[in-house]
């Protein structure tokens, strides 16, 4: 029985480390595509 449990709790922080990671790469995505209109934004500013 403790060793079910084991595995059970290791599978949920092995789902937790997965969602992690999604977050983690949604959120760097966005940060670069914020970064990306920003640059735009700024060379909008030059070009004008």
């Amino acid at each position: 029985m403790r060793e079910l449990r084991k595995l059970r709790e290791l599978g949920q922080l092995g789902k937790l480390g997965e969602l992690g990671k999604l977050r983690e790469r949604r959120e760097l995505r966005e940060l670069r595509e914020l970064g990306k209109l920003r640059e735009l934004r700024e060379l909008g500013k030059l070009g004008k």
